[in-house]
């Protein structure tokens, strides 16, 4: 998280420059001298206006902007105790851990100033602590300007990192909380901490069920456990086939209640079909790896790439992705599927999402992989006629499935 200003406009920093041009930072025990130091006067690293130093009973200690100073580094957002005391705390994490570590270093080539900048083994690390949520265009637009200068961000959540928390592994996500999300070994996690406690937490393994419920391992440790990079804490992939299929009839079932078929397209196209939706092929609405890609369920694009590109593919007729990508872009720029910003994540990540779920069908014997991109129909897709016909053909689909995975 960036430098940031108060309710009246005034930027809290925890590092500022001495007369003599020398980085000062507000740590340890440094604290006891604060009465002292107040007759100094202390600058800010990147604009060079007088800072005021605070040490009230209440906030931690630290450097303020006079008002309306118009430092470029300052933002919308309020600077809580909970942030500063969070950084010190991960900046002492980092000492413990003998990691080379600067706090609130600006980056002028980028004009971003990360609460940490951590180097490890050649190697650069960003991290934002952050307490308050912002825009997904923000996390966008922050990730990738550290990305672009050959430096890895690190989100973390200040709190536990969901917005909710259903059951033991079922909680929910904001699209600002994807949008923090990093991959570690083909999975998503997100990272938290709650300087109260002095404890981190880590989402893996995250799963969606939907836009916002998800599956996911939740573990919490004291924060001098934690290691750079952060652990996945698990040891082998998991995926909850057998609660997908409820959460899949629950996703149709909330749909049909509340759908709009005027603006719903995934509702009206089902309809012009002649289908039901609750009659859909079992082959339609497959968990697949890198799903996440999608904010649309996928009942929803994988029912568009039946309509749009195997409806009419005759048996043993081939078809390549990049015309299956091509069909999805044209729904994706109509607004008939909506993709997921993560910056963190491989680009075009949906397109990952497709190739797995023809790797699925392929798994399931209903296509065989005749190229690099391109497959042949070996088998009709089935369509239920009734209810239990639809109950019985899932339930089939997914012992093949659990079966395949690996």
């Amino acid at each position: 998280m960036k430098n940031t200003k108060g309710k009246k406009g005034v930027c809290y920093l925890l590092t500022a420059l001495t007369k003599e041009g020398k980085l000062f930072t507000l740590y340890g025990e440094v604290r006891k001298q604060i009465l002292q130091m107040r007759k100094q006067q202390f600058y800010c690293p990147i604009c060079t206006e007088p800072l005021i130093l605070k040490a009230g009973h209440v906030r931690i200690p630290h450097f303020s902007h006079r008002h309306h100073s118009e430092c470029i580094n300052t933002a919308s957002e309020p600077e809580s105790p909970r942030h500063l005391k969070g950084k010190l705390d991960l900046f002492e994490w980092c000492r413990s851990n003998r990691l080379s570590a600067h706090l609130e270093h600006y980056l002028p080539d980028i004009k971003q100033r990360p609460d940490l900048l951590i180097e490890k083994a050649g190697r650069r690390f960003a991290v934002e602590f952050q307490c308050t949520p912002i825009s997904v265009q923000s996390v966008e637009r922050r990730s990738l300007q550290y990305l672009l200068s050959d430096i890895t961000p690190i989100w973390i959540v200040g709190g536990q990192p969901f917005h909710k928390r259903r059951t033991n592994d079922k909680f929910e996500l904001t699209e600002y909380l994807w949008s923090l999300t990093k991959r570690n070994n083909g999975y998503a996690m997100l990272a938290g901490y709650e300087p109260e406690s002095g404890k981190a937490s880590l989402l893996t393994n995250i799963v969606p069920y939907t836009s916002r419920k998800i599956f996911a391992k939740h573990f919490q440790l004291p924060i001098s456990h934690l290691k750079l990079p952060l652990p996945l804490f698990a040891e082998h992939p998991y995926f909850p086939f057998k609660s997908w299929l409820n959460e899949k009839m629950s996703w149709i079932q909330q749909k049909v209640r509340y759908g709009d078929l005027v603006q719903d397209r995934f509702l009206s196209t089902v309809y012009l079909e002649k289908s039901n939706p609750f009659l859909i092929s079992p082959l339609i609405g497959l968990p697949v790896k890198y799903m996440e890609g999608f904010v649309s369920h996928p009942t929803e694009w994988q029912f568009f790439i039946w309509t749009d590109c195997l409806k009419k593919l005759s048996f043993n007729k081939r078809i390549s992705l990049h015309y299956v990508y091509y069909k999805l872009r044209k729904r994706i720029s109509k607004g008939d599927i909506v993709c997921r910003v993560l910056p963190l994540h491989e680009k075009a990540l949906w397109e990952k999402a497709v190739r797995n779920y023809f790797r699925v069908l392929e798994e399931l014997f209903y296509f065989q992989k005749v190229g690099k991109d391109l497959y042949r129909m070996i088998r009709v897709f089935p369509w239920p006629s009734h209810v239990e016909d639809a109950k019985n053909g899932e339930k089939d689909i997914l012992k093949a499935l659990i079966k395949n995975y690996r």
